[in-house]
Formats: C-alpha cells, structure tokens, sequence
C-alpha cells in the first residue's frame, strides 16, 4: 500500500492566496483540506474537523461515500461526458427516478450544472410558458447568485454584488419569520393578507410565486398552515408555482423533498447542491410537461448532465432510499434541537431545525432579542474552529449558528458539538 500524499499546510495556503480569488476573507479561511470522510474532514496539518456545512450541503450521506464514489469511477470507464444534443445511460436513469421521487406534479427534467443556473431556466420556463414577465418571492429568500437568480435574493447585500440594477421584475411579499414578526395579532394572517394584496397589483404581469419550502438562509420554516394559504393565494391570482429545492431537497429536510412536508404541487421545481453526491456539478430543473413542451432554451450548458454526476448522484438517491437516511435526518433535527436547548444558554435566541436545515439563532437578551454583536459571534465562531467544528453564519440578521451537517451525523457527534457550543458562548461572554 502506498504511503500517504504529503501535503505543507503553509504551502498550499500561500499559493491558495496567490492565485486564487475568493468571495469572502475570513480568520481560519480557507482551511487546506486534504481529505474527506463521513461528517469528517482533515486539514493539510492533520487536524480532523467534524463538517456543520456538508461541503456546502452537498455530502448528503457524508463525505467519499463507497457506493457514490463506486458508481462514479465505473461510469469513468465507460463514457464521462457527450454533447447535450445525445444522451447516456446513466442521465436517462436518474431522470427516470427524479421523475418518481419528487411530485407528481412534475415529469419532465432539464439538467444544468449547478443551483444558480436551475433557477435561471426555471424563470425562463415560466415566463416562456406564461407570456408574462414578472416574478414574486419570498423576502430573505435565496436562489443563487448569477444575475437573474440574484434579483429573486432577498439580501440587498448579495444583489450589490452585482454593481447594476437588476431590474424590477421581481418583487417580494413577506417572509413568515415568526421569530421576529412585526404582525401583533396573528402574523401568519396578517403577512399573508399583505402578500395577498401585493399579488394583486401586478395581475396582468405576474408569471410566477417563487419560494424555498423552508429558507435555507437562516432555517425559517413556514407553516403547513402558512403554505396552504399562501398555495390559495398564488393560485387565485394564476401564478405558476416554483419550488426552489436546491438546498432543502435530497432528504435535507427529513423527507426526500420539503414538498412532501406540506403536500406542495409545484410546476417548476429546482434541485442541485447534493443531486450528485458530491461528484461534479449537477443541478436540475423537474418541470410539469405541459409548462416545458414548447420551451426552447436555445441552446444547453455544456457540462450539463454530465454522465459521470448523472452517475454518483443515481447511486446517491439509492443510498439516500436503503439506509432511510432521510428518516435518520428528521430524527436528528429532533435530538439537534433538544441537546442545544438543554445547554439553556442566554444567548439561545431560537432553534431551527426542519430535519438537518436550520440553525441556532443567537441573542444578547432573550426578552428584548437583540441579536449577539458581529465581535462576539466571531469569538464564538473561531472557539468552535479551535475545537474542530466547522460551520458558518447565517440568517436575516447575520446571527444564526447554520448547522447543517451530513445527513448521516450520529448522536454522539451532535453531543460533540453541544459541548464545543457551551465553551464557546462561555468565551462569548468573557471576551
């Protein structure tokens, strides 16, 4: 057996700052990862670090699965990647089982490469479908990052990023944040009377309702309730309904799609982030026949669909179904949620899990909920870096611990982190 790659952590972040151009800079970022197991990752310098952010929410049944990366370098052997004018085994497959797994509502998929370009064909299938420009979403929504997925964000600091107006095509109506509402009376009415009245003044022109099940940035999650209205709503006014599943779907939420959760029909739905396992870059976008049977899209991402993704991510959804791993999910969101409320912390605002989407949404004082100051969520931050959790920060206000592991964590690695949590609000407090 071969010894070991040799990596120098020091080298590779020198060159890493040298040649590559990162979104964000941060203390402990980028961290050199050489190596990836289960809810495991490992660091150039050998460190080990329990993963909160999945690799960005893909690794859905954990890092370097043997039955994902088993499928994948057979499909090497066979064919990688062909023209979008033809096809291959393995795509024909898993659009076969997205088709039988998601809603009966859709049955037909474009792939693309990732999560930002789903939500770029879906608002071109809806308008294309409906001869109608305009799009309505969810404020604090999110759905990428390219110019027209950046329009539907709701963060006025991600649509900057632009450096140009994006138009004014899409236009929001409120979010259910309970948590925070401003509604006295009962918020669920109430913000929903205002959508009702912001859909209807733009009639003629509205393609679309566009929404996250459960919003990814921040883990708020709308009611059965709140969905079954807002479902009334939309159709009232003749809205198709597009369903953003990037991040909430392939068991994240603990059913293999958040539709599922509140019996949604959508018309157009997105998926990517975990579609592939890991493997490559796959998104796509699962239509109602009738809305995509004239659609033209011109011409096809050059990557999409590619033969060796199509691949891992088939042997994904099987794992996802055999080892009832979305099941596991739900379970943990439960235990996730009562091992951090017994640490009975000051600073636990509220705690968000729908299934292992969500998060801990941290405070200065519980009465008043001004959120935890920037400084101290950072002292909080670097303390579970230093005791080998990985995470980010998430949420409206930029204060909720985003906890999103593989699907796979067991309890004994929640406790982990439970108990690196405690330390750090203590650090939080002293700093």
């Amino acid at each position: 057996m071969s010894e070991p790659t040799q990596y120098d952590h020091a080298d590779l972040l020198a060159r890493d700052d040298k040649y590559i151009l990162r979104p964000w800079s941060k203390v402990n970022e980028p961290l050199p990862i050489v190596k990836a197991k289960g809810c495991y990752v490992t660091s150039a310098d050998g460190k080990s670090y329990l993963d909160f952010t999945s690799g960005y929410f893909v690794n859905q049944a954990g890092h370097s699965h043997p039955k994902v990366i088993a499928a994948a370098t057979a499909q090497l052997h066979e064919v990688s990647q062909v023209s979008g004018r033809h096809t291959t085994p393995p795509l024909v497959n898993l659009a076969e089982k997205l088709v039988q797994i998601t809603p009966k509502s859709v049955d037909k998929c474009f792939f693309t490469t990732g999560g930002s370009e789903s939500t770029e064909f879906a608002l071109k299938l809806a308008r294309h479908h409906s001869g109608k420009t305009d799009i309505a979403c969810l404020d604090n929504g999110f759905h990428g990052l390219s110019l027209g997925a950046l329009a539907a964000v709701g963060s006025e600091k991600y649509r900057l990023t632009a450096g140009v107006p994006l138009g004014d095509y899409v236009y929001r109506v409120p979010t259910p944040y309970c948590y925070r509402c401003e509604h006295v009376d009962d918020c669920e009415t109430q913000c929903l009377d205002e959508a009702d009245v912001t859909l209807a003044t733009r009639p003629k022109t509205t393609a679309a309702f566009m929404a996250e099940p459960v919003q990814s940035v921040g883990g708020i999650c709308p009611s059965e309730k709140w969905w079954s209205r807002m479902d009334g709503i939309r159709k009232k006014h003749g809205l198709l309904l597009i369903l953003d599943e990037i991040q909430t779907g392939m068991g994240r939420t603990g059913t293999m799609f958040a539709a599922e959760r509140f019996g949604l029909e959508p018309d157009i739905m997105m998926t990517a982030k975990g579609l592939s396992g890991g493997v490559g870059s796959m998104g796509a976008v699962v239509v109602r026949a009738e809305v995509g049977e004239k659609f033209f899209a011109g011409t096809t991402p050059t990557n999409g669909g590619n033969a060796i993704s199509a691949a891992a991510g088939l042997a994904l959804i099987n794992v996802l179904e055999e080892e009832k791993i979305p099941q596991h999910c739900a379970e943990m969101g439960v235990y996730f949620t009562e091992a951090v409320a017994a640490l009975d912390d000051p600073y636990v605002g509220d705690i968000r899990f729908t299934g292992l989407l969500g998060g801990v949404e941290m405070v200065i004082d519980r009465a008043t909920k001004e959120p935890l100051t920037k400084p101290k969520i950072s002292v909080i931050q670097d303390s579970l870096h230093e005791d080998g959790m990985l995470i980010t920060v998430s949420g409206p206000l930029g204060n909720v611990l985003r906890l999103q592991p593989p699907l796979v964590i067991t309890r004994k690695e929640i406790d982990s982190f439970v108990a690196a949590l405690r330390v750090a609000f203590d650090k939080g407090r002293t700093a």
